[in-house]
């Protein structure tokens, strides 16, 4: 994966993170972290299974409007709530099978850009 992709990957994560799950307050509280909805992805996925998703919502959005973006972050994760136990899991271990497919190099550089966008993300919410 090239380093662009990895920072487009980040930015995906912005996409997912935030105003996905922000946006729909009136949601039941599904979550395994009782109701609180923005750490839900951090009680379902691991780490490495989250930047996997974020970088195939980014990839499956590009060139989208931010609406439409929005709209298909909801329905994904509406599509994962859906899923069935097993269903979910065939579906992590996917995630969890291309992360090990991938080089140390390139697990190294996409961890750096999620750890950067992070950094970023929470240093900006502080200052503003």
């Amino acid at each position: 994966m090239s380093f662009s992709r990895l920072a487009l990957a980040a930015v995906a994560a912005s996409f997912l993170a935030t105003p996905a799950l922000a946006e729909n307050p009136s949601a039941p509280s599904e979550s395994t972290t009782g109701g609180d909805h923005h750490m839900m992805m951090h009680g379902m996925f691991t780490r490495e299974e989250r930047m996997m998703l974020f970088a195939d919502i980014h990839k499956a959005t590009a060139g989208m409007s931010d609406g439409q973006k929005r709209d298909y972050r909801q329905q994904e994760r509406s599509r994962f709530m859906a899923m069935s136990d097993s269903d979910r899991a065939k579906f992590k271990s996917d995630l969890d099978a291309r992360w090990n497919a991938m080089s140390d190099n390139q697990k190294a550089a996409m961890t750096a850009q999620m750890q950067a966008f992070m950094a970023a993300r929470h240093g900006d919410h502080g200052s503003e």
